[in-house]
């Protein structure tokens, strides 16, 4: 069903970028510039980019693989993305002080925080097994948007809220729950 593959999309990319370093990227590019709208418009222009191109391989990919295989490497995907989530200590903040001002170098900062992060291989596998590729796009740009609007313009209070060590364990225990969904053929 299309809106399932929307949702699917929008709640993942919601889950697997909250607290992700493209949206601690955001934050801190906020926090430095002072001027969170621009953070944010340049941020969403280089997660749409990723998007994009990650639904087209995804797209490609299932042009030229079966179904089942690519079902079975989403799964297995998601297994490695939801072990890892939980194994993951790092607190490692992607800012510093020579933070770029510009606004391409922010789209550039953010564009390559994004290129093979978890969020990409979601939409990359979404879009290889769904008939509606267009919809992940949508679903995950949405997510984006949301997940770096509270980024860019209410990082820091956020981030002094919610203890990443929960963020990250329950997006581990999702990813793991997508993996077991996926061979069951129910995502």
């Amino acid at each position: 069903m299309p809106i399932n593959t929307f949702l699917s999309a929008l709640s993942l990319i919601l889950l697997s970028e909250l607290g992700d370093k493209t949206m601690l990227t955001t934050l801190c590019l906020s926090a430095q510039q002072r001027r969170p709208g621009i953070v944010l418009v340049a941020s969403i222009l280089a997660l749409s980019t990723a998007t994009i191109i990650a639904a087209l391989v995804g797209f490609l990919l299932a042009t030229l693989l079966p179904l089942t295989i690519i079902v079975l490497v989403s799964a297995v995907l998601f297994m490695i993305m939801g072990v890892l989530t939980l194994l993951n200590d790092d607190q490692d903040m992607v800012c510093s002080t020579d933070t770029p001002s510009r606004f391409i170098n922010m789209f550039m900062l953010v564009l390559f925080s994004e290129l093979g992060d978890k969020s990409q291989i979601v939409i990359l596998a979404l879009s290889s097994t769904t008939a509606f590729p267009i919809l992940v796009v949508a679903g995950a740009i949405i997510g984006f948007v949301v997940v770096n609007a509270i980024g860019a313009y209410a990082g820091f209070q956020l981030a002094e809220r919610l203890p990443v060590r929960l963020i990250r364990l329950t997006t581990g225990a999702v990813f793991i729950i997508f993996a077991f969904i996926t061979v069951l053929g129910v995502l």
